[in-house]
């Protein structure tokens, strides 16, 4: 269960790029560092489980820590799997994590997967658009809820700041933790 729960969080830290190249980054050489230490650097198109997916590594101080496995569909970012500490979990049926864009305040989405025995859901909703200053520069963010349930019980919030073209450039965690985009690479 703690596998479980350190790859949920994983999946809520992703900078996940969404559907349209135009509006969300997609392509393979592209990575975001935060100041948390950590850079997701994407690859791929790569085989998995007989799809095409593109592959987001976390790297953490030069360490690969995870490997989420995404695919770019007509209704989003569309979440199949991660891999991390040696273990391989797949989501059945994909988890949308991110809609297609483009947002616009009080846009929402929700999503229900299965890994194994137990049930993610995951809901989102865009409040708005918010100034947001990091390291990586100034920007005009959406800023989506993201709230995900296991049936074990677990629950997240996560609001994350995403900016068309860039990614998201900032996380606030459920904590207060704050988590910004230092620079990115494309």
């Amino acid at each position: 269960m703690r596998l479980l729960a350190g790859l949920l969080g994983v999946l809520l830290l992703t900078a996940f790029p969404a559907a349209a190249q135009d509006y969300h980054p997609q392509l393979s050489g592209y990575s975001w560092t935060y100041t948390n230490g950590e850079t997701q650097a994407l690859s791929g198109p790569r085989d998995f489980g007989g799809q095409q997916v593109m592959v987001l590594t976390h790297w953490l101080r030069g360490d690969a820590v995870s490997e989420d496995y995404l695919v770019y569909s007509p209704r989003g970012i569309e979440h199949v799997g991660t891999a991390a500490g040696g273990s391989v979990l797949v989501y059945s049926p994909a988890l949308l994590a991110f809609a297609a864009g483009p947002y616009e305040p009080g846009s929402k989405w929700q999503s229900t997967s299965s890994i194994g025995s137990v049930s993610v859901t995951l809901s989102a909703e865009v409040l708005g658009t918010r100034g947001v200053e990091t390291p990586a520069g100034r920007f005009n963010a959406w800023q989506i809820r993201q709230v995900t349930v296991t049936s074990t019980g677990a629950q997240t919030v996560l609001d994350a700041y995403f900016v068309p073209s860039v990614g998201v450039v900032r996380y606030v965690m459920q904590d207060g933790t704050v988590v910004n985009l230092v620079e990115k690479n494309f």
